[in-house]
């Protein structure tokens, strides 16, 4: 427990090049090959995280100005998605149980045929872990938590291959999917309200790509030059002056220029694991596409992901003050929303317009199922030291994406 833990503290940078190495060794990738990649993988998450970290430095403060300047007042606090975490591997014996239980359930739904996605995405089992976590509590049974966890990360494994193919569009690289938290199931609504908005006249007319725009104004529809425009507005709009609004639509344009490279570092590392794998695979399985679960920061290096994200950040503190049952105040996780888009940005097929409506739609129900789970995080963040006592109600944005957990805890409640 204790070895898995130290495993887990070194982080994402250092667990995917040993994960990655390790696994490429596994499916007869020259040892060499196998340790590039690994090495570029772990590179491709420092880059991604340096410059996530600037990201998550100016929205953060964007957001609590935002917060102070249209005194918003909420009273489900927003513990982030680095809490939420923390709480998930408070618990050292569930910890070491899920990763056993969770890594057998894709080696077994592999074999019985009913996903093609290994999942090497280990650092965010704490998503499925987190399920397990709050069940455990609710029944007071580690064996329905367990059950409830494995349950969590099977429904994700078998609904993972379907974003595959889309993903390869909009990335360029072929054999990879997300596994992260709901991911696959939030797509695939995503996707329905799609197709919904193809039926509704008027709406369905509606192309606005920013990749495609006219000539005449493609400048302003560069990435760093549309960071500037959206960092600097929202600097202003948060009651900033010039000199810092200036300032943050600079390290906007920045992150929108320098956040795709990373992600393609990163990409060059998994495709000859990806390769591999598909080798490794038809060689025993003959006509099998095997898909490689990653993490949803793939798709960061998107101009359109930062682009929704950042004219969402407003609209979402606006929707968290009129969205009727809501009672979490969107803070510590509003710089990871372009994380939380990343479903509604690959189902929308490079319609912006569609992209930001399809996110609003996402957000509203972000927002419910959040206030939702509010008690059990609260009573569960109490227990693991995690969360004050003295708090009276506590939550993330995070929470919210944990759709299929949220589904799962609601059929185990039934055991409490």
């Amino acid at each position: 427990m204790v070895f898995i833990q130290t495993i887990l503290d070194l982080g994402a940078s250092v667990m995917m090049p040993v994960i990655i190495t390790l696994l490429g060794l596994m499916l007869r990738v020259p040892l060499k090959k196998s340790l590039r990649a690994g090495l570029s993988v772990g590179i491709g998450f420092i880059g991604i995280g340096l410059v996530a970290g600037l990201m998550w430095t100016n929205l953060g403060g964007l957001v609590e100005a935002l917060s102070t300047k249209w005194n918003l007042a909420l009273n489900t606090v927003d513990l982030g998605w680095p809490v939420a975490a923390g709480i998930a591997f408070s618990d050292g014996t569930l910890v070491a149980a899920m990763f056993a239980i969770l890594i057998g359930v894709n080696v077994l739904m592999l074999f019985l045929n009913l996903t093609n996605t290994l999942n090497v995405d280990l650092w965010n089992f704490w998503h499925f872990i987190l399920c397990a976590s709050i069940v455990k509590i609710m029944t007071g049974s580690m064996i329905l938590g367990c059950i409830a966890g494995a349950i969590y990360g099977g429904v994700v494994l078998f609904l993972a291959d379907r974003p595959a193919k889309q993903l390869e569009k909009f990335l360029g690289y072929s054999g990879v999917t997300i596994t992260t938290a709901s991911f696959p199931v939030m797509y695939y609504l995503c996707s329905l309200i799609d197709k919904l908005i193809d039926k509704i006249p008027g709406l369905n007319k509606i192309n606005f790509n920013l990749k495609n725009t006219n000539s005449k104004y493609s400048f302003f529809a560069e990435p760093m030059i549309l960071g500037l425009i959206l960092g600097t507005g929202l600097g202003f709009l948060s009651g900033y002056g010039w000199d810092k609004a200036i300032v943050t639509g600079v390290n906007m344009a920045g992150i929108m220029l320098i956040l795709p490279r990373m992600v393609k570092i990163l990409m060059e590392g998994l495709t000859p694991i990806a390769n591999g794998a598909q080798e490794f695979m038809n060689a025993r399985f003959p006509g099998r596409q095997v898909n490689i679960g990653m993490d949803f920061a793939i798709m960061l290096g998107d101009s359109e992901v930062i682009t929704t994200a950042l004219i969402l950040t407003p609209v979402t503190l606006l929707i968290a003050m009129v969205l009727p049952g809501n009672r979490l105040l969107p803070f510590m996780d509003l710089p990871a929303l372009p994380y939380f888009i990343t479903a509604a940005v690959l189902a929308a097929k490079r319609n912006s317009f569609r992209a930001i409506l399809i996110s609003t739609i996402m957000i509203i129900a972000i927002l419910l199922i959040a206030t939702d789970m509010a008690p059990l995080v609260t009573e569960i963040g109490k227990a693991s030291g995690l969360v004050e006592p003295g708090v009276q109600s506590a939550s993330s944005m995070s929470m919210g994406i944990e759709l299929i957990g949220w589904v799962v805890t609601k059929f185990f409640g039934i055991f409490s």
